[in-house]
């Protein structure tokens, strides 16, 4: 692995950033078509075998291995400042994800529980990696350039979902599935082709970026030095309390745009009937989106600055759920009725392109536009969320902030899917479980207004 001589943070020339940049479109096929769309609302639909108690038990599944990934990764991240390299965590973690997706093949209906441990181990070790990717940005961008470098990660995060996504789809035209014995081959081949395309993809960073070189102490010391340096961080929150009010409000939100992500597959498919299959032709058209606006929210990021950024890209991401939610088969916008006339009208401009995908009702056109708003939006969020921890932390524990950024992410992350897996139980409908996601955005839309965009001296120590 490619080190710099200094224990500072490492300059890489273009191979290096490319690197950078292709290896979130190595792992972008997991968050998006395992646990979001294909192999999520397979595993609600027929390994569980009703939507309800589908979205039930994913709820709980997403809980548990967001319990332990809060647990672990300020941990981790502290080591890693003190230790130096962040590429062995990253190699290590990317490993040890590829056996947990590759098993989700073996995961047919009523597997429920091998299911839930190859979801719960490939989420912690997928989200340990990106805590030490995350933090190798200072290290491919500059001041001048950092939300556009993480920006432009984020546009080919979605270009590898949406081509993974293509190839899916076209596997049966191939006649590959009628070499595949069982029941369902299509919906389980997502962990495989997900692993795959993560070993292929990440080569360049494996080969071309730049890490810090290690410190001279061992791991032991390093790990020491860490614990430390993170219990010295929890006795400070007071001095650097604007990164502490970031990461807590950060998390709500972030709660809230996860529930969406984790909950729309099984959503959509209760709520329209759509098949897997479609599911994965209308996430084609959504992801096809954030390509394009997640390096220009980059970009206007560097220019007007990270948390308006944020601000109003969150803005119209809290309304398109709302607007999602107010649709239905039978009515639109919460109030109007869908009467069997404008059922088969089509919606004005973009209907007809729409219907060429199949997707031919008023009611699920204007839900899938709802929803390719919400898509415009969702890439410069995440980009800009990973930005702000650059802007506002001190240099010397960036790994440190990510991890607390991860932590504080995944501790409330417990709280959405069970606080959607309750009501929906409850109420047995889908829609009002679905509908406990617009607090969590709301709540931290309006936080915002407490956060100030400028980087924090570092603490005595």
């Amino acid at each position: 692995m490619t080190a710099t001589p200094s224990p500072g943070e490492a300059t890489n020339g273009f191979a290096g950033r490319a690197g950078w940049v292709l290896y979130q479109l190595a792992t972008s096929p997991y968050f998006v078509i395992i646990n979001i769309f294909v192999f999520a609302s397979y595993f609600q639909q027929k390994v569980v075998g009703d939507s309800v108690q589908g979205q039930v038990v994913w709820g709980y599944t997403q809980a548990v291995a967001g319990t332990f990934i809060a647990l672990g990764a300020p941990i981790l991240g502290a080591l890693t400042d003190a230790y130096g390299p962040r590429k062995p965590g990253l190699v290590f973690f990317s490993l040890a994800a590829i056996p947990a997706m590759v098993a989700l093949w073996f995961v047919t209906p009523g597997e429920i529980w091998l299911g839930v441990i190859a979801i719960v181990i490939a989420a912690i070790t997928m989200e340990f990696a990106a805590v030490y990717h995350s933090a190798m940005l200072p290290s491919v961008s500059s001041e001048r350039n950092v939300g556009f470098m993480s920006g432009l990660a984020f546009s080919f995060d979605y270009i590898g979902s949406v081509s993974l996504f293509i190839i899916w789809l076209l596997i049966p035209t191939f006649g590959m599935l009628a070499m595949l014995e069982g029941d369902f081959v299509h919906e389980r081949l997502a962990g495989p082709l997900a692993a795959i395309w993560m070993v292929v993809f990440s080569l360049p960073f494996l080969l071309f970026t730049a890490d810090r070189a290690p410190s001279p102490v061992s791991m032991v010391t390093a790990a020491m030095s860490g614990l430390r340096k993170l219990g010295n961080t929890v006795r400070n929150v007071s001095h650097y309390s604007n990164i502490a009010t970031f990461l807590v409000v950060r998390a709500i939100y972030a709660d809230g745009m996860s529930a969406v992500f984790i909950f729309l597959a099984g959503y959509l498919g209760g709520v329209y009937g759509w098949s897997t299959d479609r599911i994965g032709i209308y996430a084609l058209i959504v992801l096809t989106v954030p390509i394009f606006t997640s390096f220009i929210g980059g970009w206007i990021d560097d220019l007007i600055g990270t948390k308006r950024t944020i601000q109003i890209c969150l803005f119209f991401f809290t309304l398109s759920v709302l607007g999602s939610i107010s649709t239905t088969p039978d009515e639109y916008l919460f109030f109007f009725a869908v009467t069997d006339e404008l059922r088969n009208q089509q919606l004005p401009v973009i209907g007809s392109l729409l219907a060429t995908f199949g997707f031919t009702q008023f009611p699920e056109q204007l839900g899938l536009l709802f929803s390719l708003i919400g898509g415009a939006f969702i890439g410069p969020i995440l980009a800009s969320g990973r930005t702000m921890v650059a802007r506002i932390s001190p240099r010397e524990m960036i790994s440190e902030v990510y991890g607390l950024f991860t932590l504080t992410g995944k501790a409330t992350a417990v709280l959405a899917p069970l606080c959607v897996a309750i009501v929906t139980s409850a109420t047995q409908s889908q829609r009002i479980g679905f509908s406990v996601i617009l607090v969590f955005l709301v709540v931290g839309l309006i936080g915002l207004f407490w956060v100030r965009e400028e980087r924090a001296e570092l603490a005595p120590r």
